[in-house]
């Protein structure tokens, strides 16, 4: 999976000290709200009070079952005032339904839950159906509400949680000390989640959007990396023992994920990648490594993508970097390939190509070459929308707020973000798919 982080570093840094602070998780259903902020309760390993007026206590566990350990039952409080566990008998031991009546009376119930834990945490989910039952509809007395309950997580140094179903900005905005926005919205017909960081009152926001997953059931965003400086900071670089083909003429990707995704390069297909640049080298540089620790050959016509060679050199076997054959110009040259030539790869960019498309394909089909050319974003070179047509793979490669990710025009899949991993002392690309 690609490296994540569950919480941002900027909200943990925000949650750091004791003093009481208040929140706002705003945005439309679906959108990871609720994950989001019993995710960042068990970040700040605080003691958490969970009041709900959407969830069912007793699927709250079920769904969430890693809650268990955040949220003792005492402190899962039923803030629909239903009679349903009473009338049922199934209520969860512990799980009692909060009841209003006055606004004291509200803060008090919640204070009696909060006085003599250590860093606790209150989740309101959601605001808005609290506020409603509370009784306070009209705009100038729900403010009254929102300001009694603010200044009461501040003296009680409580941290405190609003989840509000509303994505414009309210009064609340101004009281609370943090606002958040979650979103799921589709790109290019695929789901993707993005959060924003819109007000931390008293640190400083480096980067206002995160990509974030739901996958398990838990918040995790994907914080920004500086790829270049990683692979630079491998003081004793390894060579990695290679990703072995997936099948008979299938070669891997380098990518043992992106093996399983697309079933690895076939012998004698043309693999296309469109896109930003430097997902794509990740991509390339894995390759790269891979093909030539299997003991093949490796031929570059891309004068960019030759570049990527000073990177991969100490990462590929002394034996097999003389594999590596820059002089062919063209791809037409790859006819001249010797029969131990199969599985060998030939990378290009769209300039390199002369002659006609269909014929370039037959000669890397008879071959049994591995064929890889990159485009930029929405190609309008010469040969773009014709290459496209007859490729085995179309792989999109996109910085997203900051974050390398690639998704499959052919065959389709959803977007997954990469991440660099040189823990290991070599380069190895991960992917989490964004769900």
């Amino acid at each position: 999976m690609a490296k994540m982080s569950e919480i941002p570093a900027a909200i943990l840094e925000f949650f750091a000290d004791e003093q009481g602070k208040t929140m706002e998780v705003k945005g439309t259903p679906g959108s990871g709200k609720t994950i989001f902020a019993l995710t960042l309760l068990k970040a700040l390993q605080g003691e958490g009070v969970y009041l709900s007026t959407r969830v069912d206590p007793d699927t709250l566990y079920r769904v969430y079952p890693w809650i268990k350990e955040v949220i003792s039952e005492d402190n899962v409080v039923d803030a629909t005032q239903s009679e349903r566990a009473v009338a049922t008998g199934r209520g969860a031991p512990g799980i009692k339904p909060l009841r209003y009546t006055t606004v004291p009376e509200f803060l008090k119930a919640v204070y009696i839950r909060t006085e003599n834990m250590n860093n606790p945490v209150v989740i309101i989910d959601s605001w808005d159906a609290v506020a409603s039952y509370t009784g306070y509809y009209e705009e100038k007395e729900r403010g009254k509400l929102e300001h009694n309950i603010c200044d009461f997580a501040r003296r009680t140094k409580t941290k405190l949680i609003f989840i509000v179903e509303y994505t414009e900005q309210r009064p609340l905005d101004y009281l609370v000390d943090g606002v958040i926005i979650t979103e799921n919205y589709t790109y290019d017909e695929r789901c993707l989640r993005r959060m924003w960081i819109q007000k931390l009152r008293g640190c400083e926001i480096r980067s206002p959007s995160y990509l974030f997953t739901l996958t398990g059931g838990v918040f995790n965003s994907f914080p920004f990396e500086d790829q270049k400086s990683k692979l630079e900071g491998i003081e004793k670089p390894i060579v990695p023992d290679p990703i072995t083909d997936p099948r008979n003429t299938k070669s891997s990707t380098g990518i043992k994920h992106l093996d399983e995704v697309i079933g690895g390069y076939g012998w004698g297909s043309l693999n296309v990648f469109e896109g930003d640049y430097l997902p794509y080298a990740m991509l390339a540089r894995a390759a790269f490594i891979n093909t030539l620790n299997l003991n093949r050959k490796l031929f570059i016509l891309s004068a960019k993508q030759k570049e990527l060679l000073n990177e991969i050199h100490p990462f590929v076997n002394p034996q097999y970097r003389a594999n590596v054959d820059l002089e062919i110009e063209e791809i037409t040259e790859v006819e001249e390939m010797g029969e131990n030539d199969r599985g060998a790869m030939v990378v290009f960019d769209l300039d390199n190509i002369e002659g006609d498309i269909d014929d370039i394909a037959a000669i890397l089909r008879g071959k049994r070459c591995i064929a890889v050319c990159y485009m930029p974003a929405e190609g309008e070179e010469r040969n773009a929308s014709e290459i496209k047509s007859i490729a085995s793979t179309h792989l999109k490669t996109k910085h997203i707020s900051g974050v390398p990710c690639i998704y499959g025009v052919s065959p389709r899949t959803g977007i997954y973000a990469l991440h660099l991993d040189t823990s290991d002392g070599y380069p190895t690309v991960n992917l989490t798919m964004i769900e």
